[in-house]
């Protein structure tokens, strides 16, 4: 009796593991089901509601969230997936990312440095300027004489 009751906690367990985020998300095989041309209604009739719509100029996206497969396993993390409508025509659709059908070229951004880099080119102020703003902080009282002579010396010295 015990084994069998293991056994079937066991099965119930596996179940429920296998498939559960294709239950929750659906499964990016849906896609399939959808092609160029095909109208807004069509789409939601066939892949049910979308997660979220959202629209620029003449353009609309329909975003759907699902798992690659129904096999649970690592990596098998829900992704988003759209379909472009265009004058209630479907004129593309994909993962997010797969071939950027689904953006408008001109929507496209790339950062190609870091924030910090960008920052760290910025032009530096001219040595004449430099060198009046740190006489100032000496005349105020900021900085000692002899800090002024260092960082003098030491802005020169950099020029």
């Amino acid at each position: 009796m015990r084994k069998a009751y293991v056994k079937l906690l066991l099965c119930v367990a596996a179940l429920s593991l296998t498939g559960c985020m294709a239950m929750v998300f659906g499964t990016a095989d849906q896609m399939n089901k959808i092609s160029v041309g095909m109208t807004r209604q069509e789409v939601i009739q066939t892949l049910g509601e979308p997660k979220s719509i959202s629209s620029m100029a003449d353009l609309e996206y329909l975003q759907y969230r699902w798992v690659k497969t129904v096999i649970a396993a690592d990596g098998n993390f829900p992704e988003d997936y759209f379909v472009a409508v265009r004058n209630g025509r479907v004129v593309s659709f994909g993962k997010k990312g797969d071939f950027d059908s689904t953006k408008l070229t001109s929507q496209r951004v790339e950062i190609t440095e870091s924030p910090r880099a960008a920052v760290s080119r910025q032009q530096a102020p001219d040595l004449y300027t430099d060198l009046i703003k740190l006489k100032a902080l000496k005349d105020a009282g900021v900085i000692s004489d002899a800090e002024f002579q260092a960082q003098k010396t030491k802005r020169l010295q950099v020029q």
